[in-house]
């Protein structure tokens, strides 16, 4: 059954967005990402793409002249999106990583971040936080965290844990497990995010466990990729 993995906060901030299940397909691929669009009947030409190699760099499309500058270019490497345009979205792919959605209250600035454990230790979440309090130092935000592989199955070395914070750890049965979500919050909250505005879905999202719902790399070493988006209609 196809699932929309969402926040309603997002609509009363004018704009839609969320994590597909994989029932809509693997988004990798050119004609099935089409056919999403039309099915959630988003206008294609208007949703932004960019090629995802676990940076920290966040492409700001806020002005005309921000969108006349990402049209110049042919490629685009980044990991994360600010819009504050209305009528304009931007898309990012996951199989494990972490979509985390960001946007200040008055829904003037909206983020949307792909997070593999390379861009969180690169303080990807905390970074596009900040951003949008630079453009708006009055700004409140809100954030969802999407469907991800969860601290039950996200099994590392001790050089990848050793990178975390001591809280985002968990040791059991001399195995190291990241809690992925945990050290997205504490970022957050270190940039004055409310963690009471901090939501995750209400379903079992852990990617990896969750094999009717979701892609997961490590459960299956295949390259699908589930789709997150957002898009700006304003108020």
């Amino acid at each position: 059954m196809k699932r929309i993995y969402d926040d309603e906060r997002m609509l009363e901030a004018g704009f839609i967005g969320g994590t597909l299940s994989k029932d809509f397909g693997n988004a990798r691929e050119t004609e099935i990402a089409k056919k999403i669009f039309a099915d959630l009947h988003l206008p294609e030409d208007k949703i932004l793409g960019l090629k995802q190699e676990h940076t920290d760099t966040i492409i700001s499309i806020t002005t005309e002249a921000e969108l006349s500058e990402y049209k110049k270019q042919a490629k685009h490497i980044a990991d994360a999106w600010l819009i504050g345009l209305n009528n304009i979205g931007a898309m990012i792919l996951t199989a494990d990583c972490v979509p985390l959605f960001l946007w200040d209250e008055s829904g003037k600035y909206i983020g949307l971040a792909h997070c593999g454990w390379r861009g969180i230790v690169k303080k990807l979440p905390q970074k596009l936080a900040r951003l949008i309090k630079e453009k708006d130092k009055e700004a409140k935000l809100i954030a969802y965290i999407g469907p991800h592989i969860e601290k039950c199955c996200f099994e590392v070395k001790e050089d990848v844990a050793s990178q975390f914070s001591p809280e985002s750890i968990i040791k059991k049965e001399d195995k190291i497990f990241v809690d992925l979500t945990k050290e997205i919050v504490l970022q957050l909250m270190a940039e004055g995010v409310d963690p009471l505005k901090i939501k995750r879905g209400c379903h079992c999202t852990c990617t990896c466990c969750n094999e009717q719902d979701f892609f997961s790399y490590r459960r299956t070493k295949q390259k699908d990729g589930l789709m997150s988006f957002i898009y700006k209609i304003g108020r």
